[in-house]
This record gives C-alpha cells, sequence and structure tokens, in this order.
C-alpha cells in the first residue's frame, strides 16, 4: 500500500464514512433480498415437484 493511500485513508472525512456506512447496508441489504430470493426459488421448486408428482 502506497504512503499516499494510507495518507489519504488516514483523512477520511466524515462524509465518506457516511458514505461507506450506506454503502456496506446497501451491500447487506443486498445479501438478505439475494438470500430470500433464493430460498423462495427454492420452496417453489419442491412446491413443483411436489404437485407434479
Amino acid at each position: 500500500m502506497s504512503n499516499a493511500l494510507l495518507h489519504r485513508h488516514a483523512q477520511r472525512n466524515p462524509f465518506s464514512e457516511v458514505r461507506e456506512a450506506r454503502h456496506q447496508r446497501a451491500l447487506q441489504l443486498s445479501a438478505v433480498i439475494s438470500g430470500i430470493a433464493g430460498v423462495t426459488a427454492t420452496a417453489l421448486a419442491f412446491v413443483t415437484i411436489g404437485l407434479g408428482a
């Protein structure tokens, strides 16, 4: 890691902290939605297989 990058990281302002927190929250929300969609798709697949049997 370069000194410039370390120096810039040390001087983060509150706005970048808020932006980073918002970004992390968006990633977490995306992961949760993806997980729910995956579980829903799996449940629908089992129901479809069950109805077809």
